[in-house]
């Protein structure tokens, strides 16, 4: 039988494990005979000989020594004297405090408790003691204890510590009005999880040893029922917020094992017949910092206001908003979540104060907001954007879904679930635009198993990284690429490529063809190519300029979608469909997000004809209509979206004026009608008179076109692709309204 030693006097984590082992031995560090112990075969060895934690508070300079002995010095002779050959498996016991060391080497603070000599040692033990088992080829545990409780006599138990406080009606040192969450274990669990790691072959590492739910300490001594009058608070020490235990690790090895649970301990020590619960807060969430102030509203004003009153010392702990994009993602470092997720817990207790931040509610709002928020808060303030913003500036972000429906005169559309896409592996290239973006998000909630996207702009991946899902695996590459493109493909087992990249700027491709070609054209070409190669089906997203165009974007687009065609014809192993539809409101580079600048800067709103017309869709709707495609029987089509009316640019130009003037009256709305650009069109169309248009239902149509001659295709693109190769702007225009004629 395999024999246990403990180093280490008889402390309250020694005393415990042993009613839990058997063939053990506990020998004091101090008086080891290594003849003696190296005559044993085979042994487990845990070290527990750690300097006490209840001397912490009161270690003097000439206590130093025997701090640093028992904390390191020791650990390093016993190892150096051990038989190596005899070893099966080594247990060392660390702290949680190690998690702060990280806190404190930004912060210089008084050391007033001596937590961080503490930990620091800790850690540096840990290092000796991994080095040592890694080097010698030993099975070894680094048990990191949270805060154990479960011994009357520990001196150092916060949990012990606050029963006797109320049984004997001390004082109690309060720190930080308790604001912070603590992961507690009871020792008899501690015990239970040693013996198992003696006794079975459990995987070396490090291992957090507490419960994985952090217990706020406030609401630990409101549970007690301690007389506020024998609070002492004690505010502005620096510690640890939140330390709660990741047990992901432990929980593989102890699959349905149930701790003790706290308050059933406190109720039979203190009699408390309370059946209520003390909130719990898990491991996952255990970075956010809970004490604070709450912003309700992620908008433009949202994050002007947190700015503000971070200069002024206010510290937020989250945002709320309704809008369910915004939630479960981060603005400023601080988490996005909704007002039921906030509801759920009892924040009540931490929270000082709720900020709302959504200058364009109206009274009525404003009043559901205030009843909704007084069930749960006393401090409710309505700040006025213009006392504490810098400015009235309006943002994308602060429309919702029901105004942009309101200023493009459409009805919201009905989101479901798609099942063609459940399950599925898709790739979506350019990621980082406005479309290919909102098309990753949405296939998250549409299940897909996995979503590539891929973009070749490297700000446009940095930027959008931390605005999604981590489902979504965001990867730098340009689809001309043919090496990089195909075994991305074919390491996530693609099923699906939907090809949104492209350039789409009309005033900027104009004077850059050659570019314009290559990427939009020979991008376009190069993804079909991979798709045939590899049977997948593919999406292209295209425009309306595209019909009957007059821009080099158009031509290219136009191109884009014959290519798909041309492939069509010979392709019996996948499907190549093509969606066309109009602008998206407020797109990147878009008329309506220079609109928005122009108006934020206090500029004339330029536009270039008072009958100058567009098709205009959210982006919601336009990307969900792009994937409700997967799920039609009609195959190898050009789909068209249902854009509702041409909208007047003129007119919805003035409706972003006057939303701006709902924020700030004094706000003047001025045009400078600037006149149509060469080769842009004073409107636009979504189909051609060739192309037959047929419904499928009220959203999504399809076309017909067959005039469309694949041999005088071939001919003509293998011209531009020629001219293309020597660099000729003029012959490359040429030969991009030739092909769009075909």
């Amino acid at each position: 039988m395999i024999k246990n030693i403990i180093f280490g006097k008889r402390s309250n984590l020694t005393n415990s494990i042993i009613k839990k082992i058997y063939n053990y031995e506990v020998i004091s560090s101090s008086n080891i005979n290594y003849e003696k112990l190296n005559s044993i075969k085979k042994k487990n060895y845990i070290f527990n000989n750690f300097y006490p934690s209840h001397k912490l508070n009161s270690l003097k300079l000439n206590q130093y020594k025997k701090f640093l002995e028992l904390s390191v010095i020791k650990l390093v002779e016993i190892l150096s004297n051990l038989e190596i050959n005899n070893i099966n498996k080594l247990i060392y016991t660390s702290s949680s405090s190690v998690y702060g060391i990280e806190e404190d080497l930004k912060n210089f603070a008084k050391d007033k408790y001596n937590r961080k000599i503490y930990s620091s040692l800790k850690y540096s033990s840990e290092k000796i003691f991994e080095n040592f088992c890694r080097k010698n080829k030993i099975k070894f545990y680094i048990m990191r204890l949270f805060n154990t409780y479960g011994d009357e006599n520990d001196n150092f138990s916060f949990i012990e510590k606050l029963i006797k406080i109320k049984k004997n009606k001390l004082k109690l040192k309060l720190i930080n009005n308790g604001i912070a969450y603590r992961d507690f274990i009871h020792i008899d669990d501690v015990a239970y999880i040693y013996n198992k790691f003696l006794v079975n072959n459990f995987e070396s590492g490090i291992y957090d040893i507490g419960t994985g739910q952090g217990k706020l300490i406030k609401n630990l001594v409101d549970f007690t029922g301690i007389d506020k009058k024998k609070i002492i608070r004690v505010n502005n020490i620096n510690q640890i917020t939140n330390s709660i235990a990741d047990i992901k690790k432990l929980q593989k090895e102890f699959t349905n094992y149930k701790f003790k649970t706290l308050e059933d301990y406190l109720r039979k020590k203190l009699m408390i017949s309370n059946r209520n619960t003390i909130f719990s807060y898990k491991n996952e969430h255990s970075n956010n910092k809970f004490s604070g102030s709450v912003i309700y509203g992620a908008g433009y004003a949202g994050e002007k206001l947190y700015l503000k009153l971070k200069e002024q010392k206010e510290k937020i702990i989250f945002f709320i908003d309704d809008d369910v994009d915004k939630q479960n993602t981060v603005l400023k470092d601080i988490p996005i979540i909704s007002f039921q997720d906030l509801n759920k817990f009892n924040y009540k207790k931490i929270i000082d104060r709720v900020f709302v931040a959504i200058p364009s509610l109206n009274e009525n709002k404003i009043k559901l907001i205030n009843k909704k928020l007084t069930k749960f808060f006393f401090d409710i303030r309505y700040l006025p954007e213009k006392k504490f913003l810098v400015n009235n500036n309006i943002n994308l972000n602060d429309i919702k879904n029901d105004q942009l429906n309101t200023f493009l005169s459409r009805n919201p559309i009905n989101i479901k679930k798609i099942k063609e896409l459940k399950g599925k592996n898709i790739l979506v290239t350019g990621a980082a635009g406005t479309i290919g973006f909102e098309i990753c998000r949405q296939l998250i909630y549409q299940e897909a198993n996995r979503v590539v996207g891929i973009d070749k702009s490297e700000i446009g991946i940095y930027e959008k990284k931390n605005q999604i899902d981590k489902k979504v695996q965001l990867l730098l590459c340009d689809v001309n690429d043919n090496i990089l493109f195909n075994q991305i493909i074919l390491k996530n087992n693609i099923n699906l490529i939907i090809h949104a990249a492209a350039y789409k700027h009309v005033n900027i491709l104009e004077q850059n063809v050659h570019a314009a070609v290559l990427n939009n054209i020979i991008g376009t070409k190069k993804v079909c190519e991979v798709a045939i190669k590899n049977n997948i089906n593919l999406i292209l997203i295209s425009t309306d300029k595209a019909v009957e165009p007059k821009s080099i974007l158009g031509y290219s687009k136009r191109v884009c979608e014959q290519i798909v065609n041309y492939y069509n014809s010979n392709n019996k192993n996948s499907c190549f469909n093509i969606v066309r539809f109009g602008n998206v409101f407020g797109s990147s580079g878009s008329a309506v997000t220079k609109f928005i600048e122009q108006i934020n800067n206090n500029e004339p709103l330029t536009i270039t004809s008072k009958l100058a017309t567009r098709f205009f869709m959210t982006i919601l709707e336009a990307c969900y209509l792009v994937l409700e495609t997967t799920s039609l029987k009609i195959k190898n089509k050009t789909f068209i979206l249902n854009m509702g009316k041409s909208i007047n640019i003129y007119k919805l130009a003035k409706k972003l004026g006057e939303y701006k003037k709902n924020l700030n009256p004094n706000y003047e709305i001025k045009f400078i009608v600037t006149g149509l650009k060469k080769n842009e069109k004073l409107h636009e169309k979504l189909f051609e008179k060739k192309e037959v248009l047929r419904k499928i239902n009220q959203n999504i149509f399809y076309v017909e076109n067959d005039q469309f001659h694949h041999l005088k295709f071939y001919k003509l693109f293998s011209e531009l692709e020629n001219n293309y190769q020597f660099y000729s702007p003029k012959k490359i225009t040429n030969c991009l309204k030739s092909i769009s004629k075909i």
